[in-house]
């Protein structure tokens, strides 16, 4: 989802702590610790971080929760920062305003702390035409994210895909494309993140955001988006269409041309120059067949005009 069918420009909108007056506290460990990271998530962490005047504090031992967030040491006291479960069975979460929102959440917990940033992003505006020709093409389209079902769902909805995974882990989104492909499909996955790269390698084609992409996502892609446009996958769907039809026809000019010619040699009804010319314009013909694939503008690639 982030990234992909949203812009990836996510911002800041709310800091909370439970209970409530730590804000300022609680944002200069997530800016100090999210500074490291090429993230998203990290970068409107930071982003927001440096409009705040934040201080930049000591961090050590950093490292990452598969699917989950990050930990390290931040002025002796530990913290991991990421998704609601790090939270745990934390009494401090029984506080009401700390239920899920519409929002993607980033939650620091420490002894001593417990809180979250609250952050918004925007979708692609050309996200939902891509959704809606996939479907006019038959293509089933499914989100998976690690994001919370309550940050998933209006997405969703909004761009009319009807089922929605939220909430995964790395391997869990490896184990529902296993599960699709067990199943008979042929699975595409498009993504861009560290957490996507074990969901590309299990596809049978992976396409990766090549703007924002990290490196782990572009190196399992067999497609990239260079220009980070979602459209283009739908560009690439079909020139891959047209290329696979171009193909059969070239395979049917030429073979159809050495079977007509040979069978005519054979009986005499055409002289061997003949059918050698004919054979050659034949190859000609295929050249020029292939050629089409340079005029298709990216309107026609997306089956839909200029306007």
């Amino acid at each position: 989802k982030t990234g992909t069918l949203t812009a990836g420009q996510m911002e800041v909108i709310k800091v909370e702590t439970f209970p409530s007056g730590r804000e300022d506290a609680l944002m200069e460990i997530a800016y100090s610790v999210e500074q490291e990271s090429n993230h998203p998530v990290a970068r409107a962490i930071t982003r927001y971080g440096l409009e705040k005047g934040c201080q930049t504090l000591e961090v050590k031992n950093l490292h990452s929760l598969t699917g989950l967030g990050i930990q390290a040491e931040v002025g002796g006291e530990k913290f991991a920062l990421g998704k609601r479960e790090l939270v745990g069975d934390d009494s401090r979460l029984s506080d009401p305003a700390a239920q899920s929102l519409e929002h993607t959440e980033v939650w620091v917990v420490g002894e001593n702390l417990l809180g979250r940033i609250l952050l918004q992003d925007e979708i692609r505006h050309e996200s939902r035409p891509v959704m809606e020709r996939l479907k006019r093409d038959g293509i089933t389209t499914m989100m998976l994210t690690g994001d919370n079902a309550g940050a998933a769902a209006p997405v969703a909805k909004d761009l009319g895909i009807s089922e929605v995974h939220a909430g995964l882990r790395p391997d869990d989104k490896v184990g529902l494309i296993y599960q699709l492909i067990k199943k008979g499909h042929h699975v595409a996955m498009v993504g861009d993140g560290v957490n996507d790269a074990p969901s590309l390698a299990a596809a049978h084609v992976s396409v990766s955001m090549g703007g924002r992409g990290s490196d782990a996502a572009l190196e399992q892609a067999d497609v990239v988006l260079v220009d980070d446009r979602i459209g283009k996958l739908a560009s690439a769907l079909h020139l891959s269409r047209k290329s696979k039809a171009i193909i059969n026809q070239n395979l049917a000019i030429s073979l159809g041309t050495v079977l007509v010619m040979v069978a005519a040699t054979l009986i005499g009804t055409v002289p061997l120059t003949i059918a050698v010319v004919v054979h050659e314009s034949s190859t000609v013909l295929v050249c020029l067949n292939s050629l089409r694939l340079l005029f298709l503008k990216d309107e026609e690639l997306l089956g839909e005009n200029s306007s």
